[in-house]
């Protein structure tokens, strides 16, 4: 090889390196940029807190959390209300029929560790509610994200149904 062809390779080579760098420092800023906007955190950080938010937006692998989890969300009892549904068994199902059953704590919040369950995706939802007197089934899939409240906003719009909730009848006041 030339020692211009060296030179040439080395020049392509680096600024592979250097574009590589640019982008993991947008990646970063992006994701820090999506961290920050989730706002102050209302109660100090737990089980319990910031229900209703994406949760693998902090506990996804690129932190600031170090729990990491597949799967994360919130259950309301009521439609259009704010009232969490504690005990609630949420069922996912991944494409390859494995089944993972989680509770939901007192805030309605649930989560999956990636070490207990690293669903194969799409997955199927399903939520009982703690007497078992309710269940709804999901009916879409989830395509790739196992953070809920990236679709289940808290605003029902042309691209979220809106938090999930057991009962369609708003009877908890807010």
């Amino acid at each position: 090889m030339s020692r211009a062809n060296v030179w040439f390779a080395l020049l392509v080579a680096g600024a592979g390196v250097v574009a590589s760098l640019g982008s993991v420092s947008c990646a970063d800023e992006v994701h820090n940029e999506a961290v920050a906007a989730l706002g102050p955190d209302a109660i100090p950080p737990g089980p319990t807190h910031r229900p209703g938010q994406p949760c693998l937006t902090c506990h996804g692998g690129s932190g600031p959390a170090k729990l990491q989890f597949s799967v994360g969300g919130t259950v309301y009892l009521n439609q259009g209300g704010g009232m969490p549904a504690p005990g609630a068994s949420v069922q996912i199902e991944d494409i390859e029929g494995n089944l993972y059953v989680v509770q939901t704590n007192t805030a309605g919040n649930f989560f999956v560790e990636l070490v207990d369950f690293a669903p194969k995706y799409p997955t199927q939802m399903q939520v009982t509610s703690a007497d078992g007197s309710l269940t709804l089934q999901m009916l879409t899939h989830v395509g790739r994200d196992g953070s809920c409240a990236d679709c289940h906003t808290a605003a029902v719009g042309p691209s979220s149904p809106g938090p999930v909730y057991l009962n369609a009848t708003p009877r908890d006041g807010g």
